[in-house]
């Protein structure tokens, strides 16, 4: 495309010219971003999508109903969702300050390389790609004096550091693969080609693997998060920022306990007349959580929930179409110290 630039005019292009033009520009584009940003204020996707009222919305309800204050980006290279995930899962643990629960996680991260041997992976270079993530376990509750102990400027440093950060994005592809293959009777009827949108049947297992998670720069999808998010034993949300409704929850996903289906469903019932309508839950909690459910801007956030083992949840993702970023919750209001009158002399 020698002598083809953003200045030229897109009607003399091929339609090939264009996609390529476009292609080429978006990488330019991210070439500057780092890996892993720093933490942003939300509303700078307030600015960013100022001309589109059904966004600014639902940005508004993530900000004032939801309580998130700030976006933590990931490079838009095809890898944020991995990126992203690693990175919120590491600085959770490291946040987390148990040391009982940082010793299981760490026997658990390294019992998952049994799990990629069974599923076939070459051992040797599979360790290779885990030794950055152990590392940086490692560096928490350190008592190597050669080592710095993690904080939050190191591990963004590492996860910007591509040798580094690329490697934990493709040990988390490689698991997400193991676990897929492992569990395939369980995952493939929720598998659909996306290579060719005219075979309206599922590739099988390995197929979709090779081509859809351990392929660098392909974006994962609801079957990949919850393979992920089950392999680390970790919950997560996902807040869908789109004009589209989240896509239908499958049997592969937790079902609500039925108090939280009351929640949902009570009023709706009490609106329709219904004998049966159950009664709401009382208590400002509660009526928090309606009042969020029943929002006209409210955006739709998808639990992906592992039950029993649970090590801990590492917070919520965006989604915006084709792209992860990290949302940022407001911190826990410290409780105020207990005021001890004093003692009353006799």
């Amino acid at each position: 495309m020698e002598g083809i630039n953003a200045d030229t005019d897109l009607s003399t292009l091929t339609d090939a010219q264009r996609l390529e033009l476009a292609s080429r520009l978006q990488d330019e584009s991210n070439s500057h971003q780092p890996l892993i940003s720093a933490v942003e204020p939300i509303e700078v996707l307030e600015k960013e999508y100022a001309s589109n009222p059904a966004f600014l919305g639902k940005i508004r309800w993530l900000k004032e109903e939801a309580g998130f204050i700030g976006l933590r980006r990931a490079k838009g290279d095809g890898d944020c969702f991995y990126r992203a995930f690693a990175f919120a899962f590491i600085y959770k643990i490291m946040t987390m300050k148990d040391r009982p629960m940082h010793h299981f996680t760490v026997k658990h991260v390294e019992s998952t390389l049994q799990l990629l041997k069974q599923a076939g992976f070459d051992e040797d270079v599979v360790t290779d790609f885990y030794e950055p993530l152990k590392n940086l376990l490692a560096r928490m509750y350190s008592t190597d004096p050669e080592s710095k102990e993690l904080n939050e400027h190191a591990l963004v440093e590492t996860m910007n550091n591509p040798e580094h950060s690329n490697s934990i994005v493709v040990y988390l592809r490689l698991l997400t693969s193991a676990f897929l293959k492992l569990n395939a009777d369980e995952y493939t009827p929720f598998l659909f080609s996306l290579d060719n949108v005219d075979d309206a049947s599922p590739p099988d297992m390995a197929s979709f693997c090779a081509n859809h998670v351990e392929a660098i720069g392909k974006e994962a999808d609801h079957v990949q998060i919850t393979a992920l998010s089950r392999a680390l034993k970790v919950s997560l949300d996902v807040a869908y920022l789109s004009p589209q409704h989240a896509p239908p929850e499958t049997p592969i996903d937790e079902e609500f306990p039925p108090e939280v289906d009351t929640l949902h469903t009570s009023t709706e019932n009490a609106e329709e007349g219904s004998s049966s309508a159950s009664i709401a839950v009382p208590g400002k909690d509660a009526q928090d959580r309606r009042s969020a459910a029943e929002h006209p801007d409210r955006c739709d956030v998808v639990r992906f929930e592992v039950e029993g083992g649970q090590i801990t949840e590492i917070g919520t993702m965006l989604l915006r179409p084709g792209h992860y970023d990290l949302l940022v919750e407001a911190p826990v209001p410290a409780s105020p110290e207990p005021e001890i009158p004093a003692i009353l002399s006799t």
